[in-house]
């Protein structure tokens, strides 16, 4: 894949950058959210074995709160702290890797970067999805005079993705949600004006973002490279068409109508693995 098509990530390990990926990471590991993980887009191995990653991050996460007992990060050098975090994370990974073996680590990467680190994807997927459900509006809709009609190859696919682009659908599992999440703990006081702790907004994101991402890869499952350029072209149209807020360069093309994820434009954290064990063992990073 060429370089254009990979996805650009916005991570520099800053503090609130690495705090949101250690979080990112606790996802599947909340009690509460189990019923909803199958709707994550999570790698298999994860699902089928929860409580290997469990552990690994329950370690993980006591490390990550020894370091902040152990310093007052008030006043330290941008990013400090959030590359102790990036360490602690690589390790967990490595040991993931050690356990699960390595693709299943690129993969769950791969899931962390797509839902919380690429604003392209972010955009990508909410245009998606609108543009996809402009395919189904009916004739006593107001809007429906402006609808573009959808490509011959797209029209025997629309029944088997609406319930994933359907938003009462996606009301509907965002409430049962809500009913299930817990308030926000005291360290999540900057989000105390919150109902429901800050994994419950993260989760509800990555549900959007990984059902309309399950069509896409869906519709791309069925059709040959011509056909899913045929879709691209009528999704471009169809945006531009359907609202004068559409933003049909946020779809990306058919980058995103693809059965697998783009590729990522920096490498995998196992490859820094073995600097950050020294480095967590006491001796000098530079």
């Amino acid at each position: 894949m060429t370089k254009q098509n990979c996805l650009k990530l916005k991570l520099s390990w800053k503090d609130i950058e690495s705090w949101n990926y250690l979080r990112a990471l606790s996802l599947p590991t909340l009690p509460w959210a189990a019923p909803f993980l199958p709707l994550l887009g999570l790698p298999n191995a994860l699902l089928e074995q929860p409580s290997i990653w469990e552990s690994i991050y329950t370690q993980a996460f006591i490390e990550d709160e020894t370091h902040n007992r152990m310093k007052d990060w008030t006043g330290s050098p941008d990013g400090e702290r959030g590359e102790l975090v990036r360490q602690v994370v690589t390790k967990a990974l490595s040991l993931l890797a050690q356990q699960m073996g390595r693709d299943v680590v690129i993969d769950l990467e791969k899931w962390v970067r797509f839902h919380f680190f690429s604003p392209e994807a972010e955009k990508a997927m909410r245009e998606w999805v609108r543009t996809l459900r402009d395919a189904y509006l009916l004739p006593d809709s107001r809007r429906y005079h402006r609808k573009v009609h959808p490509p011959a190859v797209l029209e025997p696919i629309l029944p088997e993705i609406s319930e994933l682009v359907n938003l009462d659908r996606r009301t509907e599992i965002k409430d049962a949600l809500k009913r299930v999440a817990p308030p926000p703990p005291y360290e999540q006081i900057p989000y105390e004006y919150m109902e429901h702790c800050y994994e419950e907004l993260m989760l509800s994101q990555v549900i959007d973002r990984s059902l309309t991402l399950k069509a896409l890869q869906t519709i791309a499952s069925k059709l040959n490279d011509t056909e899913r350029s045929e879709v691209a072209m009528w999704a471009e149209i169809q945006a531009r068409t359907m609202s004068r807020y559409g933003k049909p360069e946020n779809l990306c093309g058919d980058k995103y109508l693809q059965v697998e994820l783009p590729c990522f434009d920096v490498p995998s954290l196992l490859d820094f693995s073995a600097l950050d064990e020294s480095a967590l063992d006491g001796t000098h990073h530079s």
